[in-house]
Order: structure tokens, then sequence, then C-alpha cells
């Protein structure tokens, strides 16, 4: 057998989230015939066996990297059940990045849509949300460095050319839309508090800035008219068309004084990154 057939069975054989022998059994071969012609076994352990260790510290790992980028997931399931999320989300989107940084991408998705998702769903509506929130956490922590728009920029634009002036916002930036109140478990799972499997979770919709200064990660809420005015930013619309948006939920009076408002926000919090006129 050429080497690349033997990698490419090991591999099937190691990253097979339902075990070696299943994975085996599934291929037709219970008694691993294929693999015993490839790999020896000793009086401790067999065949099978040694491929076992690979396959279980390869599990583990991810297990132990999506429980990092999840905490309060795995709070609130508690950890019988975060294992048998990771073993169904794995066999839902086996992990195809040579970087364990990306192998919980899917899970927020895969929660809140997958039919294979609904046990976890049952009785915890608000698990998905919980999980797309905590990724941003990890987005904004692992985005890009870059220097934040300084002041100066800012003070020196002509009044003529505010109109068009648009923005570029730091990698960081994450703008999350919840419909329960996810950014309140988090907090409570980082402050150590205990689960509580009988607590009533109700929906609160809001949404919720995520960002990093230096290697901080910071959120905070945002009402929907700002959200409106930042959403509408980042699809890259000039500083008019932004105070448009506000206007039509402000009225024309008020929505130039909040928009600037809202600008210089985020020039003091770090989210502009740069500018252009045009």
């Amino acid at each position: 057998m050429p080497l690349a057939e033997i990698q490419t069975m090991l591999r099937q054989l190691i990253t097979a989230p339902e075990g070696v022998a299943q994975a085996l059994a599934e291929a037709g071969d219970p008694e691993g015939a294929v693999l015993l012609r490839r790999v020896r076994g000793d009086a401790r352990l067999s065949a099978i066996g040694r491929v076992e260790v690979y396959a279980n510290a390869y599990f583990e790992r991810i297990h132990e990297c999506l429980a990092s980028d999840y905490p309060a997931v795995h709070w609130a399931l508690g950890e019988a059940w975060f294992r048998d999320l990771v073993t169904a989300y794995l066999i839902a989107h086996p992990s195809r990045h040579p970087s364990l940084r990306f192998a919980g991408a899917e899970l927020p998705g895969y929660l809140a849509r997958d039919p294979r998702a609904a046990p976890f769903r049952r009785g915890r509506r608000w698990l998905a949300d919980l999980a797309r929130y905590e990724w941003a956490l990890v987005d904004a922590f692992d985005a890009a460095d870059v220097e934040p728009l300084p002041l100066a920029a800012l003070q020196s634009i002509a009044p003529e050319a505010w109109g068009s002036l648009r923005f570029t916002f730091h990698p960081a930036l994450q703008l999350v839309a919840l419909e329960w109140p996810a950014r309140g478990l988090r907090e409570a799972c980082d402050a150590g508090s205990a689960w509580d499997p009988d607590a009533e979770i109700h929906p609160a919709p809001g949404a919720t800035l995520v960002w990093r200064r230096d290697e901080r990660v910071l959120h905070r809420a945002v009402g929907p008219v700002e959200f409106e005015a930042l959403a509408c930013g980042l699809a890259g619309r000039c500083f008019a068309e932004i105070c448009e948006r506000v206007a039509a939920q402000l009225g024309d009076d008020e929505a130039p004084a909040r928009a600037a408002g809202w600008l210089a926000d985020w020039q003091r919090a770090g989210l502009l990154a740069g500018l252009a006129i045009g």
C-alpha cells in the first residue's frame, strides 16, 4: 500500500468521531484485517487499540479547544452533554482546517439550524445565541492588529467633506444581534456562578458590540438606532447616508448631533481604523 493510502486510512480512523472500531465496522472490516497488515499490536495493545490512542487524543484535543472557545455553552450543558455535543458536531462538521482555531466555527450554525442538534436545543432555545456570542469573542480576540484612528484625523476634515466621509473599522469589531441574554449568561459563567438547571431564561432581544483594545476583548450593549448607524458604516456607506438612516428613526433635527456623538464614541473606543473622502 503506498504511503499516501496508509496516511489516508489512518487519518480516517483517527478522526472518526464514533471511534476506530465503529469506523472499521462501517467500512466492512470489523476485524481490522487491512489495519493489521500495516500496524503491529503486542501483548499490551492490539493494532486497533494503538490507533485508538491517537483517535482518543485527537478527540480530546478538539474537545478541550471547544470547551475553551465556548465556556458558557460547556457550563450550561454540563460535561456529559457537552461531550455528546462535540461528538455530534464533529460528525456533522469534521475539522478540515490544519489549525484548531477554526474547529468550532460552525457550531453556532449547527446549534441553530441542524436537525441533528435538536436534542441540545430542547429546553435551551437560547443555546445557539450563546454560542454565536462566544464565537464573536473568539473572532474579536484573534483579529488582526491595526492602529486606531487618531482624533486628529477627524479634526482635520473640512466641514464640507463630512457628508462624503467613509470609515474603515477595526477588524476585531463584531456587531451581534441576539434574541436571548447571551452576554449575561457568559458573564455569569465567567464569574464562577453555579449553573441552575431550573432557571428560566427569557428572551431579551438586543444587540451587543464586541471589539478588542490592545489584548482585552470588550463588549457593550448597542441600542437599535446606533446598531443601524454602525451597520450602515460597516457596509461602506458615507456619513451622510449614516445620518439619513439615523434621521429615519429620530428625525432630521436630532440625527446629525446623535450620529456625530456616536462617531466620537467609536473613535474613543478604538473602533475606527481609517477614513476616506468620496
